[in-house]
């Protein structure tokens, strides 16, 4: 099998550093490895210029246009190569040595089988949420995959992350690119439902990776969290049953309701923020207007709390 990746970054330079060097160093190698820098400002595209290795290749974009148009470009860059398959990661999965040669083992043209993925580990403890369930095809509910899924030798799920996530280049020739306009944060969802017309992916469990993210104690919003109630809703429209639709409608402005409420009870602006949120993500989503959103970049702060409106 030949093997490519996709490695978007954004202002991470030293796990992007390490994530190549783990992606160069593979017992089973990459033919081509593709890095699409986002308009980093941190000495990324300097260090990327220093790189005299023939399979590293690099696109620089001049805006930060989001994850999304990261992988949309990335997986657009394949289609036309001579490669098997393309993994997908962000700058901060480490892939342990033997990922490649682990997942390798079970390609093949498995009927019911769209893509491969290992386990993700965070600190040493698996991130069930990489992995996702779609019990009902018709019905747009999540359920995380389960520990005792682990304790195969595989299994096979409908909804992954980019995370460690191989897609056969035979099929980016039929479901094309990821949606590049969604910014962040349900991208990938979008695609792994694009993916499940042609079968489930399957995890293998002996392959793994590093995920160097920060755990979330606190269940709360963050400025991230209006990309993924806008995007939920372009999903819901393209994929679900118009009444699901309307039923989330209905739930974005109860919850605006019920934050701003709190706000006047309590006076915390975060909860004032909260409330805005819910309206713009509900207009934005349900009149499709998509891309980068200036109200709702890092410069927003929205401190997490314990209570989850």
């Amino acid at each position: 099998m030949k093997l490519g990746v996709v490695i978007v970054t954004f202002n991470r330079l030293k796990l992007l550093h390490e994530c190549l060097e783990a992606c160069l160093n593979q017992s089973y190698p990459f033919q081509e490895i593709f890095i699409v820098n986002n308009a980093s400002t941190d000495g990324t595209a300097e260090y990327l210029k220093e790189i005299n290795n023939p399979k590293v290749k690099v696109f620089t974009s001049q805006k930060n246009l989001g994850g999304s148009y990261g992988f949309y470009v990335g997986v657009k860059h394949y289609e036309k190569t001579k490669l098997d398959y393309v993994l997908l990661i962000d700058d901060d999965a480490i892939l342990d040595k033997n990922y490649n040669q682990f997942i390798v083992k079970y390609m093949s043209d498995n009927l019911g089988i769209s893509g491969y993925s290992g386990v993700v580990k965070t600190d040493g403890k698996i991130q069930f949420e990489h992995r996702r369930h779609l019990k009902n095809p018709n019905v747009f509910k999540e359920t995380n995959s389960s520990i005792e899924e682990y304790h195969k030798k595989y299994f096979d799920y409908e909804l992954s992350t980019f995370c460690g996530l191989f897609i056969p280049v035979k099929l980016i020739k039929k479901i094309k690119y990821p949606a590049k306009d969604f910014f962040i944060w349900f991208d990938d969802t979008e695609y792994s439902l694009r993916l499940l017309k042609y079968g489930k992916i399957r995890n293998i469990n002996t392959a793994i990776l590093n995920h160097k993210t920060t755990i979330l104690l606190n269940k709360g919003h963050t400025w991230k969290s209006y990309y993924s109630l806008r995007n939920k809703i372009i999903i819901l429209k393209k994929y679900f049953s118009k009444f699901q639709l309307i039923k989330y409608y209905f739930l974005l402005l109860v919850k605006s309701i019920m934050a701003k409420i709190i706000y006047f009870i309590s006076q915390d602006v975060y909860y004032k923020l909260l409330s805005k949120m819910y309206i713009d993500a509900f207009y934005d989503g349900k009149n499709g207007k998509l891309g980068k959103n200036g109200k709702y970049t890092f410069n927003l702060k929205m401190e997490k709390r314990k209570k989850k409106i």
